[in-house]
């Protein structure tokens, strides 16, 4: 009886052993993940949790760029909004500096970083909005770079 017992013994430890050196040998072939996929990863992981724990996460973040952007498209629908019988060549400024005239010299003048991708993508869009790019391959290289820069925010 006592072979009977050692005999399964070690039929058991064998196809433990046998069983857990064919998992090391299948786990030894799987691709190392380096530090660019563990880094983007673990970055949509916590994207993932933000968004279940705060569904307005990514919009609550200051960006000084984009925040002024923000100030200067509203300022422009304000401006935008004034009845062309009102303005002339003497009250025109007063009504610029009272709506998007504060951003754009923000802008023009002492222009704040921009700090997230948010930032990022709304100057591209900005730069590509205004239509002052003179050149075409310029042009398309900042269509190419925003289009990859909000689908970056999307994912």
């Amino acid at each position: 009886m006592t072979s009977q017992a050692t005999t399964i013994d070690r039929r058991r430890l064998l196809l433990g052993t046998g069983a857990t050196a064919a998992g090391l040998g299948a786990l030894s072939v799987l691709p190392v993940e380096g530090i660019d996929e563990r880094v983007r990863r673990l970055a949509a992981a916590l994207s993932e949790a933000m968004n279940e724990w705060n569904a307005d996460w990514r919009a609550q973040a200051s960006d000084p760029l984009a925040d002024t952007l923000a100030e200067y498209y509203a300022g422009m629908a304000d401006f935008g909004a004034i009845p062309s019988d009102l303005l002339d060549m003497h009250n025109e400024e007063d009504f610029i500096q009272a709506t998007y005239g504060p951003a754009f010299e923000t802008l023009w003048r002492n222009c704040p970083p921009a700090t997230s991708l948010r930032g990022a993508v709304e100057a591209i869009r900005y730069a590509l909005e205004t239509g002052s790019i003179c050149s075409t391959s310029a042009e398309n290289t900042l269509k190419a770079a925003l289009a990859f820069l909000d689908q970056e925010r999307v994912s």
